[in-house]
């Protein structure tokens, strides 16, 4: 698949998905795949998936020194083309592991069958792997999602058990993309959810927190919530399968998670902010206030096709002007300078508590009216 032709986007109606991405990373990332990119492509589009571009990357290498003006970003896509240097396919990896978390099946969840291929439960799942098998557990998390929440470790009556792709997308991971997993959620909690988020995985980015180190072991509250009854290391949950290759590159990956929960903080459809940017600085720091945060969306009853306008590149570029990058590029550069410069948690944490700060006037979880389903 040329790098020139738009890639298919794992995006599909309902999906908790913002801002586009490609099913294939780097050229490395390909290399570590049972699939050629031409199957995928072909597996991709039997089934039905929208072709897409490659947001989510552009705004990560846009934000770590992609030489775009911004006056020529809504027409200049050189940095949307696959393996630009400004970003290591590692950050990369991470950018696109909030969307692709590789997951394992037990025996009984392996019956998942489309088009006569079934699920490998001695296989990691990924799309790139298992790309039939990926979208009979994805279509059916979809289905079941309407009538019961998809939970990890809570075991409340009538949830469902999912993993970490299914609970990601439809169930109780979605503060990974900035969202809340159901209406009526007061923002506050889901805000902290997603600073919790953003602690580890910062730590883990920072070397703070180790690869080997156990998820039930980690005093964060999100974290003890929804993996604390788990037997995961931190390696596992990132790198699942692939432990041996990427190990050593895990703070990168890390990193890239990081970018992607705040990139999605600025799509209309996950997130409502104000309007207009409170004046001045963020607080113990040197960086401009953001846009404050109105209202965290929920999935369950939003339009697909209008949620999906909100994750295209016009819709992120169409925020800019002349002499300033959209939100989600200028957060990207900002944490990208925290990050080269080793920054640990204490000194993020301020920066990141602005990102998401609330506006004084709030509003609990919806679909937002401008995306519900009619």
């Amino acid at each position: 698949m040329r790098d020139t032709v738009a890639a298919v986007a794992l995006l599909l109606p309902g999906v908790a998905t913002a801002f586009q991405i490609a099913p294939m990373g780097s050229e490395f990332e390909s290399k570590l795949t049972n699939e050629s990119e031409d199957s995928l492509a072909r597996a991709a589009g039997r089934l039905g998936v929208l072709i897409k571009g490659r947001v989510h990357e552009e705004i990560t290498q846009l934000g770590m020194g992609c030489p775009v003006e911004p006056s020529n970003l809504a027409t200049d896509t050189a940095c949307g083309v696959r393996d630009r240097p400004f970003a290591s396919p590692y950050v990369i990896y991470g950018v696109r592991w909030n969307d692709l978390p590789p997951f394992r099946l037990s025996p009984e969840e392996g019956n998942c069958t489309y088009l006569g291929k079934s699920c490998k439960v001695s296989q990691t799942v990924r799309f790139s792997t298992q790309p039939l098998c990926w979208y009979c557990l994805f279509k059916d998390a979809e289905k079941k999602a309407q009538t019961r929440p998809i939970v990890g470790c809570s075991k409340e009556k009538g949830t469902i058990r999912g993993n970490v792709m299914t609970r990601s997308h439809f169930g109780d991971l979605q503060f990974l993309h900035a969202m809340a997993s159901e209406e009526g959620v007061h923002p506050g909690a889901t805000r902290a959810k997603v600073l919790d988020w953003l602690e580890f995985a910062w730590k883990v980015s920072t070397r703070e927190i180790k690869p080997d180190t156990f998820l039930r072991d980690i005093q964060i509250p999100t974290v003890q919530e929804h993996f604390g009854c788990t037997e995961w290391r931190v390696v596992d949950l990132y790198i699942l399968g692939r432990q041996d290759k990427l190990g050593k590159y895990l703070h990168h990956i890390a990193f890239g998670s990081v970018l992607h929960t705040v990139q999605d903080s600025f799509a209309g459809a996950h997130v409502s902010r104000e309007q207009q940017a409170p004046a001045g600085l963020c607080r113990n720091s040197e960086h401009q206030h953001p846009r404050r945060i109105v209202e965290f969306h929920t999935y369950g009853a939003q339009d697909g096709g209008l949620h999906d306008e909100q994750d295209s590149r016009e819709a992120m570029t169409r925020v800019n002007v002349a002499d300033r990058w959209p939100d989600a590029v200028e957060a990207t550069h900002n944490l990208a300078q925290f990050y080269e410069e080793r920054a640990l948690w204490s000194d993020v944490q301020p920066y990141m508590q602005c990102l998401f700060e609330l506006a004084d006037e709030r509003k609990d979880s919806s679909p937002g009216d401008p995306y519900r389903r009619r």
